[in-house]
């Protein structure tokens, strides 16, 4: 097993500072709105790379003594040459300011891909792809940290490399283990280099630097505390909220062994998502609902602080306004109108879509009891929401379209919580159809 050193003397005095990212996915396309908008696609084109720019200055300004990168620097194992260069530029400055860089490579990223022939500064480690390698870091000529770390050699591997990690030694000083992985289930993500918390917990480190889960999270708080510090830009909506990195910084005893651990996120993302639902309930005329909308743009664009803002609005609840919502071109008119005036400056908000999932202004409960087609069409809904026999006998009409070749090209299967949402939305169109004024009055 393959032992190499680096050290720093610089930093903080008494303390082992490092920074904590992953999954920076740089260059990646944001083809869903770089579609609808050619100026926004080209803005979104920079966001990748405007987090990881922020990553390297938050180093500088921490001083922190090494920056950890687990996995997926790029977005796809043939990595455009303007990322690799754009990704050495950020390492240079870093070896300028005397901190150290680790990086293991992930799925997207695989050692296997194509690479330039750059010249890499010497601040960098890569964590070999045929085993676990040691990597003894001293600050200030005392040893400070141990950091393991394994690449991944091509971009499919679905055996567990926690298995190749050495146990903590007894003269190691704060251990660190840097992998792409999954731990235990997510359903958001394949399952690459799957693994279990107690998998982590046996090899006695102090803290696990993982990546490949999008979504920030401390997975465990206490030792080993285990971090996915989620990717530092998000791409599409599905990655909403607030991204970046963590700070970790260890108090250093006199045998260099960790004593206090304090963890903290940064944001890192110059574009910001959200999906904002937003109840028609209580509003009767079109001007009400503007209003609510503008000032759910307003409160975003104060609390994005600085960021730009990419949001969906979702119309949802029960009352008047579902009639006018249903007019042929109000939501494409609404659209324009709140989208109105914005330019691509430092920062924008830009209304992606309006969904109306709103519902028919009358009770439901009622045209259950009623003895006519509208009071059958409701039962059935209701028994198809409620009733398993009758959700089997519907999946098995179904089954044929999801099997089909062609079918299996353009849709996949739906769980019952969609099947629900779909046969409301499908309930709330008939009774549309069918329910005039008179009806809503009786």
């Amino acid at each position: 097993m393959k032992k190499t050193k680096m050290s720093a003397d610089s930093g903080k005095a008494g303390i082992l500072s490092f920074v904590h990212a992953a999954d920076l996915h740089l260059d990646s396309p944001f083809t869903e709105i770089s579609g609808i908008d050619p100026e926004l696609g080209e803005r979104l084109a920079k966001a990748t790379f405007q987090s990881y720019e922020a990553i390297i200055e938050l180093c500088i300004e921490e001083k922190v003594d090494f920056l950890l990168i687990a996995g997926d620097v790029y977005d796809s194992a043939d990595k455009s040459l303007y990322a690799q260069v754009r990704f050495i530029e950020g390492l240079r400055k870093l070896e300028i300011a005397g901190i150290q860089v680790f990086i293991c490579h992930g799925n997207h990223d695989p050692l296997e891909g194509w690479s330039a022939s750059l010249t890499w500064p010497e601040n960098v480690h890569i964590m070999s792809g045929d085993r676990a390698e040691v990597v003894k870091f001293k600050k200030d000529r005392e040893n400070a940290a141990v950091i393991v770390g394994m690449s991944y050699p091509t971009r499919h591997i679905m055996k567990n490399l926690v298995k190749n990690f050495p146990k903590k030694e007894g003269n190691w000083p704060f251990t660190i283990g840097l992998l792409h992985c999954s731990v235990g289930s997510n359903p958001e993500h394949d399952p690459y280099a799957p693994c279990t918390l107690q998998d982590l917990r046996e090899l006695n480190y102090d803290y696990w630097a993982l990546g490949h889960i999008h979504t920030p999270s401390i997975v465990c708080k206490e030792a080993p505390i285990v971090i996915y510090p989620g990717n530092p830009q998000g791409r599409h909506f599905s990655e909403n909220g607030a991204r970046g990195c963590f700070v970790v910084d260890v108090s250093l005893g006199r045998d260099s062994s960790g004593r206090d651990i304090s963890t903290r996120f940064i944001e890192t993302d110059s574009v910001r998502w959200y999906i904002r639902e937003i109840s028609i309930e209580g509003l009767e005329k079109e001007g009400e609902l503007i209003e609510s909308l503008q000032s759910q743009l307003d409160e975003m664009r104060e609390n994005s602080v600085g960021r730009s803002v990419i949001c969906r609005f979702v119309l949802k609840g029960r009352g008047p306004l579902h009639h006018i919502l249903r007019q042929e071109g109000f939501i494409e008119d609404l659209l324009r109108l709140l989208r109105e005036g914005e330019t691509w400056g430092r920062q924008f908000i830009w209304v992606e879509r309006i969904e109306d999932d709103t519902l028919f202004p009358i009770e439901r409960e009622i045209l259950l009891k009623r003895e006519d087609f509208v009071g059958d069409l409701v039962k059935i809904v209701e028994g198809l929401k409620t009733d398993e026999n009758s959700r089997n006998e519907f999946h098995e009409v179904l089954s044929p379209l999801f099997g089909s070749r062609n079918g299996r090209k353009h849709i996949s299967k739906i769980d019952d919580d969609e099947m629900n949402s779909l046969l409301q939305r499908a309930e709330n169109i008939l009774l549309d159809a069918l329910l005039t004024e008179k009806d809503n009055e009786n």
